[in-house]
């Protein structure tokens, strides 16, 4: 007899998917430090949703929100004023 089956596996809010992977990718944090975080299954489950998130949301696919550059952004300046950041939008 092979192993019990468990029932379907979960399904997750896509906002947690997004946030999950979006923490991995940003971050030096590891799949198993992440599912112990957010009380996931295991490691395997935050690498799903690292490839999910990379399948459906490719950069291109982002939104872009005018004067909110992303956190550390190299092309933003400390300082730089608005008409600075305008400039190099």
């Amino acid at each position: 007899m092979k192993g019990k089956s468990l029932g379907p596996p979960p399904i997750y809010a896509e906002t947690l998917k997004i946030s999950v992977a979006r923490e991995y990718l940003s971050t030096d944090q590891s799949y198993g430090e992440l599912a112990k975080k957010y009380g996931l299954k295991n490691r395997e489950v935050v690498r799903s949703m690292v490839s999910w998130y990379e399948r459906h949301y490719s950069q291109d696919q982002l939104p872009v929100v005018k004067n909110a550059p992303a956190v550390g952004s190299p092309d933003l300046k400390a300082g730089a004023s608005n008409t600075d950041k305008e400039k190099q939008l």
